[in-house]
């Protein structure tokens, strides 16, 4: 069986290639550059925001380096193909997919699909999703869990890819991790590195079976944008929480609900 996984460059996308790598089920892979993972604060901020913002970067750097491992280097694939943000669309990678004719294809952490590149990808294609659907789909959605007081919320969620963000038949899905003074960076790390390792079990599920069962999201739920986040959202966290949010949780202080996850025997 032939995956070919394409995804960004920062160290959890090394770690899933890594993974991926190591069991054999790595045929070919497109690496999508990605943005900064640290950025400068915007000038307008007052002097307590910035600080905020600035702490919340560097714990989420600190984070990934320290649950994804800093010492994981770019994994030797020689079939290959290195993009820009932006390029997932263009003609060299729609080339690059149907040359290599892969019976998977895996996204994780890529632009979104347009038809072109859907209508010459194979019919298992599925993305990797750091959160949980339907109540967090888009982006930032390990953020907006703790933002919303519900840690429990933050998870990993492998669907099938649709015309609509994150909206896919849902294969797979793990929950939070919620261990006692983990800040938020910790939180979202040590629950997506468990959603990645149930990747490898499910290709060897299907592997086994030729097929897959997928359960259809029967809501809409809530598509978060870019544009919904700002740096003013920090102060609940950092300020009001001291980045102790899970803590809170664990000691009984928020609403105990948890959600119903989808999973495969793996």
């Amino acid at each position: 069986m032939k995956v070919l996984l394409a995804t960004g460059n920062h160290p959890r996308h090394k770690y899933l290639i890594r993974l991926l790598k190591e069991t054999g089920f790595l045929n070919a892979i497109i690496i999508e550059k990605r943005e900064n993972f640290i950025p400068s604060p915007p000038e307008n901020l007052d002097n307590i925001t910035k600080t905020y913002f600035l702490t919340h970067f560097e714990e989420r750097n600190q984070a990934e380096v320290e649950v994804f491992d800093s010492k994981i280097n770019e994994v030797d694939i020689e079939n290959r193909l290195e993009i820009l943000p932006g390029e997932i669309n263009h003609q060299k990678t729609i080339d690059f997919v149907a040359k290599n004719q892969p019976d998977i294809l895996i996204t994780f952490g890529i632009g979104i699909l347009h038809r072109n590149f859907l209508s010459i990808a194979p019919k298992e294609i599925w993305n990797v999703h750091g959160g949980l659907s339907p109540w967090y789909k888009g982006t930032i959605t390990h953020f907006w869990p703790s933002y919303h007081l519900q840690p429990q919320y933050t998870g990993c969620t492998i669907h099938y890819i649709n015309s609509k963000i994150d909206a896919g038949a849902i294969i797979h899905q793990t929950p939070a991790v919620l261990e006692y003074n983990d800040g938020l960076h910790q939180l979202s790390c040590k629950s997506l590195k468990i959603g990645l390792e149930a990747i490898v079990p499910l290709l060897n599920l299907i592997s086994k079976s030729k097929s897959i069962k997928a359960v259809n999201q029967k809501t809409t739920g809530k598509l978060w944008l870019k544009k919904d986040w700002t740096p003013q959202h920090l102060k609940l966290i950092y300020g009001l929480y001291e980045d102790k949010i899970v803590n809170a949780y664990l000691e009984g202080e928020l609403v105990q609900s948890k959600p119903q996850l989808i999973q495969q025997k793996i």
